[in-house]
């Protein structure tokens, strides 16, 4: 059935592991090409006559790793961007984004997860390690709930090295915005 399909190429040659670059024109949508992950020079061709068609049928499989659209409505290039998900998407060409390393590389959901290429790559199989270091020199008892205006004044103050503020706020001398704004309405 599939064989039907075959407009260029389909030979094979398994001794030498070769099989000739091959098109293939509306292969049967249950078929192996169209179910399984393609590794090989083989690129099946699905025509369809309305923008709504090709959305409908790219959403649903499952998430392609990348897509390969050639058009030059912009209205179907907006529409693909927003209605479809796929690891990237590429318009009009099929080389320029393993070419270009500013480019991620990487698919969602089944196809795959992470972003590799140039530095995508370096980032992906990196870990930055979070490290904090406190001092036991001091711990403001006022961090802790419960919290009150008076507290989070205080908080404020200190975490924003505003020493006047905190001053002012230990003398009572400062108050809270949000009841000063309340007060006034």
């Amino acid at each position: 059935m599939v064989k039907a399909s075959i407009v260029y190429g389909g030979s094979m040659d398994e001794d030498n592991l070769f099989i000739e670059p091959t098109i293939l024109l509306d292969p049967p949508h249950k078929s192996a090409i169209m179910t399984e992950e393609i590794f090989g020079p083989l690129l099946p061709i699905i025509t369809l006559t309305k923008i709504e068609d090709s959305i409908e049928f790219i959403n649903s499989k499952p998430k392609a790793l990348a897509l390969y659209v050639f058009t030059k409505n912009k209205n179907l290039t907006k529409r693909i961007v927003s209605e479809t998900s796929s690891g990237s998407i590429t318009f009009n060409d099929a080389i320029i984004q393993y070419a270009a390393d500013s480019l991620p590389f990487g698919g969602v959901g089944e196809s795959g997860f992470g972003r590799y290429h140039g530095k995508f790559s370096f980032d992906t199989f990196s870990h930055e390690k979070a490290v904090l270091r406190r001092s036991f020199l001091t711990d403001f008892w006022f961090r802790f709930p419960p919290w009150n205006d008076y507290k989070l004044l205080l908080f404020e103050s200190t975490y924003s090295f505003d020493y006047i503020g905190m001053l002012l706020v230990i003398l009572g001398l400062k108050r809270s915005r949000q009841r000063y704004l309340t007060k006034q309405n």
